[in-house]
Parts: structure tokens; sequence; C-alpha cells
């Protein structure tokens, strides 16, 4: 890899071998003038298509706040379990140097959410502690007990960021197995685009939310979805095959009162493709 540019002396601008500009992180791997060769086991981590922000925030930030601050997203990420977003060490970098510079200045900000915190977010609250330890240790200066919340407020946000794109995630591909049994089992092509194919997705996304209370018969329109369920051979043959998905991916089976919904939405969006 070939650096073009120096950061610091840790962090330098690269080319790889597809001319694709990226941001290399290693020891040392900065010293030297530009431009120059590196080995890739000279590179700890790297960054591509990196938003100028941060690029800049590296240029303003000090290495050691730096470098102590992705010890502590490392620690946070094992002690939590959780793959955190890559950009988040930069956030959180730029909140300790923030937090660094006042205790400089002898601004104490006091954080009104602690004791929630504490009570509620127990292990983030630990986490926090450790931090502020683990900064003292490295860099001599001691943040004020408020920093402890502060920093452990910066993980619960970024676990239910973490936590919102895995759902996200799970939801685009529950729907798109259910709408490609639709397409297949009925042979029409879904206009995605559609208010029906709308109101049917929305109908999914609640299904996949009550999962809990999907295996419960409590509605008088249990003697409807029997109805339409001998009347309409097509439409019991493409539920029959989303039940069993469901069941397969959840495991649970749906009731016949979500079943019926489900088959009217069905039946909606082939009557739009012209069935």
């Amino acid at each position: 890899m070939k650096v073009i540019r120096n950061i610091n002396n840790n962090v330098a601008v690269c080319v790889d071998d597809n001319n694709h500009e990226v941001i290399a992180f290693g020891k040392g791997i900065g010293f030297k003038k530009a431009p120059y060769e590196i080995e890739l086991s000279q590179i700890d981590r790297t960054y591509y298509n990196l938003d100028p922000h941060y690029v800049s925030l590296l240029n303003e930030l000090p290495e050691d706040v730096l470098e102590v601050s992705y010890e502590i997203v490392k620690k946070g990420s094992a002690y939590l379990k959780v793959e955190l977003n890559r950009t988040f060490w930069f956030s959180l970098c730029d909140h300790i140097n923030f937090a660094i510079e006042n205790c400089k200045k002898g601004l104490v900000l006091s954080n009104p959410m602690t004791n929630e915190i504490r009570h509620l977010y127990e292990k983030e609250m630990l986490l926090g502690k450790w931090a502020v330890k683990h900064i003292d240790r490295r860099l001599k200066i001691r943040l004020p007990q408020s920093e402890e919340a502060n920093i452990a407020m910066h993980f619960i946000n970024a676990k239910q960021e973490v936590k919102k794109n895995d759902e996200k995630d799970d939801f685009e591909h529950f729907v798109e197995d259910i709408t490609d049994i639709v397409e297949s089992e009925m042979d029409i092509i879904i206009d995605r685009s559609s208010f029906s194919y709308s109101r049917f997705v929305t109908h999914l996304k609640y299904l996949l939310k009550r999962t809990n209370q999907m295996s419960k018969d409590f509605s008088d329109n249990i003697k409807m979805y029997e109805d339409v369920y001998q009347k309409y051979p097509e439409l019991r043959k493409v539920i029959e095959k989303i039940k069993c998905y469901i069941y397969s991916e959840l495991n649970i089976e749906p009731s016949k009162e979500e079943l019926l919904y489900l088959m009217i939405h069905i039946n909606r969006l082939c009557a739009k493709e012209g069935l």
C-alpha cells in the first residue's frame, strides 16, 4: 500500500492496489515523508470512504486521545458483546477530547441523568467508570465523575443504533422472502412502489412485532378465515407456504386472524396486478 499523505505518526492517507483512497492506522506508519510504500502487516485497521468531517477530526485531535479512545471502544465492544459502528470511535474521540479540554479549564459539566443511567444501564455505567480510570492511567488526566455517565451514554446510543440496523436488516429480509413467495405462488410481479404493497409491508411489520401473540386466536374473524381459506384455493396455497416460512424463521405458528389479514392484503396485491 502506498502512503500519499501523513495525518500524524500513526495515521496516513493511502491508496491500495486498486487505486482506492483509504485512511490507514498503524504504529509509526505516518512517520516518514510521503510518498512511500508500506507493508500490509504494518496496518492495524483501515477506513474506506471516510466522511471528510472525520478526516478533519484526525487532523485536529491529539494522537494520545485517539489511541486511548480506540482502546476504550475495543474494551466496550468486547464487554458489551456488540459490534459497534466503525465510525462510533470518532464521535467518542471527539467527546473525550472535549471533556479533557473542559477539565483543563476547570469547567465541570454535570449530567442530570446520572442516577437514571446508573439504575437502568448498569453495565454501560461500569464501562464509563472503567473508561474514566483508563484515561487517568494513560493520560494522567482525572475527568469529573459526570463523565462516567457521559461515556456510558455514548455506548448506550451506539448499541441502540446497532439494534435498529439489525432489526431493519431482519425486517427487510423477512418482507422480501414473503414477497418472493407471493410472486412465485401467484405468478405475478408485484409493483413495490404501489400503495397496496406499502400496506402489505406495513402489515408484515406489525406482524413481526407481534410475534409473542401470534399463536393466539381470540377474534370473531376466525370463521371468516375458514370461509376464505376454503373458497380461494390459490390463496390457500400461498398462505400455507407463508405459514411454513414464518414458523421456520420465528418458530411460531401465526394465528388464523393474522393469516386472514395476510390473505386480504395478498388478494389486493393480486387484484392490482389484474388477476
